[in-house]
């Protein structure tokens, strides 16, 4: 039994176009596929703070740039897999470039068409999590028709990693000066630390590319010391948690204070809407005892 199938992409990061191919008329009953590719390299920004028209805050925006390399179409792994209960098929190749036009046929009926980022397939729920990982998927499903006529199909790559990152301002290191150090924690048990010292208060912007899954943000933050025969106090700030984030969004959460003078909130950010403050039951100051934080949402 022979299969056939065409494939015609360019080496775009962005885009893709198709292009014919000559080739023998399929075996009765297979048709051909002729894929036009693209990889996207936006993703989405998201707030759960609403407008007043009751929508989200979203856009996009370029991705991160990091230490990786951003693929071309032809080089993102082909998976097709049929969609038919009846009909059993299966296969991968590692690079799209690679599918032979000349060797695949395609039995005339349902399949799911993905592009994929990596070595082999693991699908969105088991992609590796860390720094400047970026996953890119995107699928189809169709119908094949028998004849010499190629079945047309477009299929964009996106990110499909949560991205998030763990900001401070400046004001909320120098009043926290003696270092804060955060957790990122992921449904999948990875745990990821950002922060800064007394002694190195530089801090990067750092990426974590993680699935799309509930995570935790859990830290805390030393202040001055009041004077010399006093320590200085660390306050434990309350869990911040996305139960819900979305694939190909980033999300960053920014700790800063209310006022640039006297203060007694510190607030996150989502992507510059606020979404929580944090008080202390007395005045942020030098001479101020240390005392647990209490949360409120806006």
């Amino acid at each position: 039994m022979k299969r056939f199938a065409i494939l015609a992409l360019t080496a775009l990061t962005v885009g893709a176009c198709s292009k014919k191919a000559e080739y023998d008329a399929p075996a009765a009953g297979y048709g051909t596929l002729a894929l036009t590719a693209e990889c996207s390299t936006t993703v989405e920004t998201t707030a759960r703070a609403r407008t007043s028209s009751g929508a989200d805050h979203t856009g996009q925006v370029p991705l991160p740039e990091g230490a990786y390399t951003i693929p071309k179409a032809k080089e993102l792994g082909l998976r097709i897999e049929s969609a038919d209960p009846t009909y059993d098929f299966l296969q991968s190749w590692a690079a799209a470039a690679l599918y032979d036009p000349h060797n695949d046929w395609l039995w005339a009926t349902d399949y799911i068409v993905t592009l994929f980022s990596g070595d082999e397939y693991v699908g969105i729920d088991a992609i590796p999590e860390g720094i400047d990982l970026p996953y890119f998927e995107g699928s189809a499903r169709l119908r094949v028709l028998a004849g010499i006529e190629p079945t047309n199909v477009r299929i964009k790559a996106r990110v499909m990693n949560t991205i998030v990152r763990i900001a401070f301002t400046d004001r909320f290191k120098g009043y926290f000066a003696n270092g804060a150090t955060f957790k990122l924690t992921t449904a999948a048990g990875n745990e990821f630390t950002v922060g800064y010292t007394a002694e190195d208060p530089a801090t990067s912007e750092i990426y974590h590319y993680i699935r799309p899954a509930a995570f935790t943000i859990s830290g805390e933050a030393t202040k001055q010391r009041p004077s010399a025969s006093m320590e200085a106090q660390t306050v434990k700030f309350a869990d911040t948690i996305n139960a819900a984030p979305e694939a190909s969004t980033l999300y960053t959460y920014t700790f800063d204070l209310s006022d640039a003078g006297s203060t007694d909130a510190v607030v996150i950010t989502l992507n510059d809407v606020p979404i929580r403050t944090e008080t202390i039951d007395e005045e942020l100051n030098d001479d101020a005892k240390p005392d647990p934080i209490s949360q409120r949402l806006r």
